[in-house]
């Protein structure tokens, strides 16, 4: 490779801003006016949409579209192309699976147990056992995501580590 190709670094820095696109049309034009027509159950639990509406707009849009500005500027800054092909790679699967999966779930929660949610009577002691499995699944979902995040900034660390300008 030449160097100033920056391949790596251009490569995911579209594919992080066009992936947000997408995030933020489904945010904006679909979660949005659905959850204002079907709100969804009402009380506390109605707001767990709310979570994942919120969730696909400012992490699936504006943090995913920072992400391909970081990946398509770090190489410019740093004098060569991202420091690993794989790690880019890894990064960007791994929050385009893990991410939607944690949304779905985000929405689906309040629907699938809202009688136990809303109870006035609710206790912890009340949470059915696939409720507790659900709420597990979103914790390691959320632990694998900060890992993939790590991830991500070694992989933009050593990118600009070995810059000959710093």
């Amino acid at each position: 490779m030449d160097k100033g190709t920056f391949e790596i670094g251009q490569l995911f820095g579209k594919r992080f801003i066009l992936i947000s696109l997408i995030y933020f049309i489904i945010g904006t034009t679909w979660m949005g006016p659905l959850g204002t027509i079907i709100p969804g159950p009402p009380g506390e639990a109605g707001t767990v949409y709310d979570t994942a509406h919120w969730h696909v707009v400012f992490v699936g849009f504006i943090a995913f579209f920072l992400l391909g500005v970081l990946y398509y500027v770090a190489p410019r800054l740093g004098g060569r192309d991202m420091y690993s092909k794989m790690l880019s790679t890894i990064h960007f699967w791994g929050s385009n699976i893990l991410f939607p999966i944690a949304v779905i779930l985000f929405a689906w929660i309040p629907f699938a147990y809202e009688a136990v949610l809303n109870s006035p009577t609710f206790n912890i002691a009340a949470i059915p056992s696939t409720l507790m499995t659900v709420y597990l699944l979103v914790l390691i979902i959320m632990f694998v995501g900060i890992g993939l995040q790590g991830v991500m900034a070694y992989n933009v660390f050593m990118t600009l580590r070995a810059s000959k300008t710093a």
